[in-house]
């Protein structure tokens, strides 16, 4: 399993292998003549923010990674909308979207929508993080092409989840949507999709993991380390190590951003969505800035957030969690302060999503209106 999963995960990041360097230097040399500078591996620095709330413009979106001219969403939610939104309030008939973590088991999976039953939820989905899609910018753009794309079907591939729902059957309300690890980005992912998911409380459980080198490479040292393979942390430095990662990612947007070229050029129809979102986050990969790329993801799934008004953003972590970077996660609820989301915070001493499997008490007394208690497995 430790083998599959660098295998597909970070393929030649932690094992890299010549023929990946040769490719990493031609990139570099390239990229050092498109850009004028060469890339340094970026330090941990927070994210673009919101000025103020009196500052803000009508998008959310615009404002946290100036990618779009949207509406804002608080404004153009509609009254059934609204309704929609309200009608979840109670403890009962409530539903829930479990987006999982990379390499969930199926039984794992299982525990999840049983507790979620056990302490009042009717409808509980469970969609798995499926790692070739979420965790590699060309995963990002197969997907988002698969939707957005005129004329194409929406489909996707056959799922081995839990649960095979297309996503046409996520355009619906979810009192709760727990994003567990990885399940941030696949979140992200479906938001840009134009999923017309919406929700009222957004659990952030161990995460978020943000689209960017320095969380992906903090992520797999951890989980190298956490799997006993601590002989390759030890050759392959920290530095070096994200400098691979940032080099594999900087080659997978270019081939990104030259096949959309090629398919535009060869009058095949892109669509608005798409063209945007490569005119945008993939251009600001390519060029090196991920701290935007982040943010742009904030920033779509705080404006899905802002759908419902009232709704609640929790971020239940532990500081000492060596897979993700407690700056990230003070950046992000600090953000979606700023543009108006309710926010709390929650530290726990579980381990790396294991608060659900520890303590699912301490969850459920999260979602429970008056912090009453959940059941205990």
């Amino acid at each position: 399993r430790a083998l599959l999963y660098t295998a597909e995960l970070w393929p030649d990041v932690a094992f890299p292998s010549m023929r990946l360097l040769s490719l990493l230097q031609l990139a570099s040399a390239s990229g050092y003549a498109l850009r004028g500078a060469a890339p340094q591996p970026a330090a941990s620095a927070p994210l673009r923010r919101a000025r103020s709330l009196a500052m803000m413009p009508n998008s959310i979106l615009e404002e946290a990674a100036e990618a779009a001219v949207l509406t804002d969403p608080r404004s153009s939610t509609t009254p059934a909308a609204a309704a929609e939104c309200a009608h979840g309030g109670g403890d009962t008939g409530r539903s829930a979207l479990i987006l999982g973590w990379f390499f969930a088991k199926d039984r794992e999976l299982e525990y999840v929508r049983r507790m979620y039953a056990k302490n009042g939820f009717d409808e509980v989905v469970i969609r798995p993080s499926k790692v070739g899609l979420i965790s590699k910018p060309r995963g990002w753009y197969r997907t988002l092409r698969r939707q957005l794309q005129p004329g194409r079907r929406r489909a996707e591939p056959r799922s081995q989840s839990v649960d095979s729902q297309s996503l046409d059957s996520l355009d619906r309300h979810f009192d709760v949507v727990h994003c567990m690890s990885g399940g941030f980005l696949a979140l992200y992912v479906l938001l840009r999709s134009k999923v017309g998911l919406r929700f009222s409380t957004l659990l952030c459980d161990s995460t978020p993991i943000l689209p960017k080198p320095a969380a992906f490479t903090r992520f797999a040292r951890a989980y190298l380390a956490s799997i006993g393979l601590r002989l390759p942390l030890k050759l392959l430095p920290e530095r070096l190590h994200q400098w691979l990662v940032e080099g594999r990612w900087w080659l997978s947007i270019f081939y990104i951003k030259m096949k959309h070229r090629l398919l535009t050029l060869l009058g095949r129809l892109q669509g608005v969505e798409l063209n945007r979102w490569m005119s945008g986050p993939v251009d600001w990969g390519l060029s090196g800035d991920y701290d935007r790329v982040a943010t742009h993801a904030l920033g779509t799934i705080y404006e899905g957030a802002a759908q419902c008004a009232g709704s609640e953003i929790i971020f239940l972590y532990n500081k000492a969690d060596p897979f993700i970077d407690p700056a990230d996660v003070a950046n992000a609820a600090e953000l979606a302060r700023e543009v108006g989301l309710a926010v709390r915070e929650v530290e726990t001493s579980t381990d790396h999503i294991k608060a659900l499997f520890s303590s699912p008490r301490t969850v459920f007394s999260l979602l429970r209106r008056g912090g009453e208690g959940g059941e205990e497995a």
